[in-house]
């Protein structure tokens, strides 16, 4: 049986607890993709998602890409239309060290300028091997021939022309308006003690809160 919980400034935590297992996963949902971006920004969520994992106040790219990986955990993140997650899967006793980093690459991202360049390159290859691809290249067609020009008929890694002229303050500018607390959804499920588990995300989470 699931228990919710809500913290004062908006956002939602689902955990489930799952007494037989030896692990815990951890995703943090953020309502964005493609279906809130425009014309000016289109494949912004999908940048966004590449450019948490490229260091923190905190962290190198290499320290977050290996710290869950040395307790034999996972680390990894996809973009949808209308949302993105950020998830982790670890042995039960690791996930405080889960909620740590995700905290951290969500709150503490630098989006340096070198890095923002390198991925830029990363994601342009990836659209290329995209289009490449017939059997993942319909999808797209598809929703372009169904919602026409409504954002939900963009496709999630935007175009060439679109990737290749974002800026940096483009992907601040969205990352700002749209990763706010009333956007997120926290889900945990595994070996794991609710009260722990609330009380810990409510300590990092709970002082987030929307610039002014």
């Amino acid at each position: 049986m699931y228990q919710k919980h809500r913290l004062p400034n908006g956002v939602r935590v689902v955990a489930e607890r799952i007494p037989y297992a030896y692990s815990a996963v951890i995703g943090i949902w953020i309502r964005t993709g493609s279906r809130f971006e425009d014309d000016s920004n289109r494949g912004v969520s999908h940048f966004i998602e590449h450019l948490l994992f490229k260091g923190t106040e905190n962290r190198t790219a290499k320290e977050i890409a290996e710290e869950l990986e040395a307790l034999g955990g996972t680390l990894n993140a996809f973009t949808a239309k209308e949302y993105t997650c950020y998830y982790a899967k670890v042995l039960a006793q690791h996930l405080p060290v889960a909620i740590d980093l995700l905290s951290d690459m969500l709150f503490n991202s630098l989006f340096a300028e070198a890095e923002i360049e390198k991925e830029r390159n990363v994601v342009l290859e990836e659209i290329k091997m995209y289009e490449d691809t017939p059997d993942e290249l319909i999808h797209d067609l598809f929703a372009a021939n169904v919602w026409q020009r409504h954002p939900l008929g963009y496709p999630i890694l935007g175009t060439v022309d679109s990737v290749s002229q974002m800026d940096r303050e483009t992907i601040l500018n969205y990352y700002h308006r749209h990763y706010i607390p009333e956007n997120t959804v926290i889900a945990v499920a595994g070996n794991i003690d609710y009260h722990q588990v609330f009380s810990r995300l409510e300590a990092i989470f709970g002082k987030w809160s929307v610039p002014v």
